[in-house]
């Protein structure tokens, strides 16, 4: 698995804060599923409780914030939601690159100079490489074109 050698010093206590790399697995893209077909049904940001995760699986799928995929309604604790670029990913429109970054719980942007310390490299994943699903075709989706801005964080 690429991996980054990136560590910075914090300004404030000294200690080292190290960049990790984070895979998009065949598990967190099935947790990514149930996530956002139970958030396309209910319309509406959910808790833990609500989106049918076994306690295992939620922890791994917090860790979608990073591919941009999901983000919390109101900051840290609130709940989940979808967002457009996560729309893009379940409909098959648009890939991840993985692995994903991040260093002292925040995710790394594309131009951080950790990048520049991967050992390997990052590909383009479409949840189609993993999940075979049904989805719907893009005539179901033209339809629905017209709700889909108030259900998203950008």
């Amino acid at each position: 698995m690429p991996r980054l050698k990136y560590q910075k010093t914090c300004t404030e206590c000294g200690n080292k804060i190290t960049a990790y790399t984070l895979p998009m697995t065949a598990p967190l893209m099935k947790a990514f599923a149930v996530f956002a077909k139970r958030y396309l049904e209910l319309k509406v940001p959910l808790k833990k409780g609500v989106i049918g995760l076994t306690n295992a699986q939620y922890s791994n799928f917090q860790n979608l914030r990073h591919f941009g995929l999901i983000a919390q309604a109101g900051g840290k604790g609130a709940a989940w939601v979808l967002t457009k670029y996560g729309y893009s990913f379940f409909r098959g429109e648009l890939g991840v690159l993985s692995p994903a970054g991040h260093m002292g719980g925040e995710t790394l942007t594309e131009y951080h100079e950790a990048w520049k310390t991967l050992e390997g490299h990052r590909k383009l994943i479409f949840i189609s490489d993993e999940l075979r699903m049904e989805q719907k075709q893009r005539a179901e989706y033209q339809r629905e074109k017209g709700r889909e801005n108030d259900l998203f964080e950008s």
